[in-house]
């Protein structure tokens, strides 16, 4: 709120319902709402709101919304059976804009243009209409003129004439609708920019008590054992004040009240904020050090992280935090990957999305939840998909996990749990995996594969994978570590590649 605001009407003195323009405003709602002839308990319960808000309303203390007062006007036309009259509405609607002005002049300039630019849109459309109108007539008096010509002259006179009225009339229409366009979009330009700045200054609420008092009602409410009110309070406060004002927020909860109230709030931050103003929150996180906090922090993060802000929130804790902006980053990813860890596409699509292009060495924990969290079956898929989505870097990651958790030699029996995964690949999938397993490095990996595919009784597979490493120049390194059976396989299929 600006300095002239808090000179005219501070939020305390609202709250006092001493700042006039307010009180009146309450007063000429309080008296609309006394025609329903009902409780304001049960008003807030129709309309879904807390019960203090219809009374802060109501009671002079907080300008209402709009949405409120809309609804309020509607309500008692339905109960009395006839619409309030045009001139209440307007004197009621006039009576919040004074309220407004005091309390809050940048709100009150937005709506403000928010309706000029209705009025514009308005004339916008009776401007296309008429061009359109004089179109539509202008082509039927050519077209008349045309049928004419040949019979009266006359006549295509007088038509010309009449066309040549019409088309000036067009252009002049068509002069009009470039301007209103052009103060359509001034208008709509100055209303974005002013809802962008009051989003940063004070994302949502009007008439906000100032932080200070704020703290001194949540302690009163505290004291007072309300913590319901006090939670509904801290939970309104995570996405309506301004991204520094949640900071100190936080940092005043972690310093004097129990921690659980702190790690619930970054968890309505992380939930309720514009995706946008988190990496900005997460400097604020990182100067509370609880790690009970930075993990609620985290978790509220995955939960919000989607493959179409998945790039977003993750460079963007990265370049704003630092060495700690890259661990939460990372944390975050890895959770949220956790929690889809069943679901092949999800698992790839965040990846994709959040790492984007970089190379490796990949975050740690990220990298582990990839290469030894999912299970194994997922994992298969996850492979395969990340070549797909042109990061064979990762699927060799994901590939040396799976060949880990592989059972060792001489523990199969029948055709293994491997072939039947292959199975569900398909064709082209099974190439893919045994192309990336043929580029593993480690020979320990690509013995345990070819074991486990060794165990099974189609020995297709196997060969195939023998003729991967071949190609790769890595079959020799894999002989001495394989089993007896494994070798003598070996040889028989070198055998018949000389025949």
């Amino acid at each position: 709120m600006t300095e002239v605001a808090r000179t005219q009407g501070t939020s305390s003195e609202i709250e006092r319902g001493v700042v006039p323009e307010v009180a009146a405003l309450g007063n000429v709602l309080k008296e609309l709402f006394n025609k329903l002839g009902i409780s304001q308990n049960q008003y807030a319960h129709r309309i879904h709101v807390d019960k203090s808000v219809v009374s802060r309303f109501l009671g002079g203390r907080r300008v209402a919304s709009e949405e409120f007062v809309e609804r309020l006007i509607a309500e008692v036309g339905i109960h009395v059976g006839a619409p309030v009259k045009p001139a209440a509405k307007a004197a009621i609607r006039a009576r919040r804009l004074e309220a407004l002005s005091v309390t809050d002049p940048e709100e009150f300039r937005l709506e403000s243009l928010r309706a000029e630019l209705e009025r514009s849109r308005r004339d916008t459309d009776r401007a296309h209409r008429n061009v359109e109108a004089l179109h539509d007539l202008l082509q039927k008096r050519e077209a008349q003129a045309r049928a004419a010509a040949d019979e009266l002259d006359q006549l295509r006179l007088d038509w010309g004439a009449e066309i040549a009225r019409l088309r000036q009339d067009l252009r002049d229409a068509e002069h009009l609708r470039v301007d209103a366009e052009r103060r359509g979009a001034e208008l709509r330009d100055e209303v974005l920019r002013l809802e962008e700045e009051l989003s940063r200054r004070r994302p949502a609420a009007t008439g906000e008590l100032p932080l200070g008092a704020f703290k001194g009602q949540l302690a009163a409410m505290w004291e007072a054992e309300d913590f319901s009110e006090s939670a509904r309070e801290l939970t309104e406060a995570a996405w309506s004040r301004p991204v520094g004002e949640a900071g100190e927020l936080l940092r005043w909860l972690a310093a004097g009240w129990p921690q659980a109230v702190a790690e619930q709030f970054v968890a309505d931050v992380a939930r309720l904020r514009p995706v946008g103003e988190l990496p900005l929150f997460a400097r604020e996180v990182r100067g509370v050090g609880e790690t009970l906090v930075h993990e609620a922090w985290a978790q509220g993060l995955s939960a919000r992280m989607t493959e179409r802000d998945a790039g977003d929130l993750y460079e963007g804790l990265r370049d704003r935090g630092g060495p700690w902006g890259a661990h939460q980053a990372d944390h975050m990813l890895a959770l949220a990957i956790a929690s889809v860890r069943d679901d092949p596409a999800r698992v790839v699509g965040l990846a994709v999305a959040a790492l984007g292009p970089r190379p490796g060495p990949y975050p740690s924990r990220t990298a582990r939840v990839l290469s030894r969290e999912l299970p194994q079956a997922v994992a298969l898929h996850v492979l395969v998909g990340l070549v797909g989505a042109g990061r064979p870097d990762l699927a060799r990651h994901v590939a040396g996990g799976y060949c880990d958790d592989l059972p060792r030699y001489g523990h199969f029996e029948g055709s293994g749990p491997l072939h039947l995964q292959l199975q569900r690949l398909g064709e082209d999938g099974t190439g893919v995996f045994l192309d990336v397993m043929g580029g593993l490095e480690q020979e320990t990996r690509t013995t345990r594969l070819a074991e486990n595919l060794a165990a099974g009784g189609d020995r297709s597979l196997l060969d195939r994978f023998l003729a991967v490493l071949d190609a790769h120049g890595r079959l020799g390194g894999m002989y001495p570590s394989a089993s007896a059976y494994l070798k003598g396989h070996i040889d028989d299929w070198r055998a018949s590649r000389l025949q």
